[in-house]
């Protein structure tokens, strides 16, 4: 399912208000940089709680979405530049990571975190 930025922004502000901290129960803050996957129907993110440190993995489920991808393409209206997606080479490369990491998000963010502070 592919979203456009504008709702993608409702959704994270719809997460922001309902989400706490499972450790310290203060709010978390959610951004376009903490989603990692947007699959059929459902976000993938990657939260962290700025005042415990806690890494937070949330899946959120996308129900009841006014515009589909076939409903554009039905009605002829596909705004290329206001879309996300993910391709298959980076479906491939999440897989693979997450078969590397044994399943684990907590590894394989930290390991990616590490990876992204050597480019610094």
């Amino acid at each position: 399912m592919e979203l456009d930025p504008h709702t993608l922004q409702q959704i994270l502000q719809r997460i922001y208000q309902q989400m706490r901290c499972p450790q310290c129960g203060n709010r978390v803050p959610v951004d376009f940089s903490a989603v990692r996957v947007v699959a059929a129907g459902s976000l993938l993110l990657q939260l962290k709680c700025e005042d415990c440190n806690a890494f937070i993995v949330l899946h959120a489920s996308i129900q009841g979405m006014p515009k589909t991808e076939k409903e554009e393409e039905q009605s002829g209206i596909v705004n290329a530049s206001s879309t996300l997606q993910l391709s298959g080479k980076e479906m491939e490369m999440l897989e693979g990571a997450l078969e590397e990491s044994g399943g684990s998000f907590e590894k394989l963010f930290a390991k990616y975190a590490k990876e992204e502070k050597k480019d610094k």
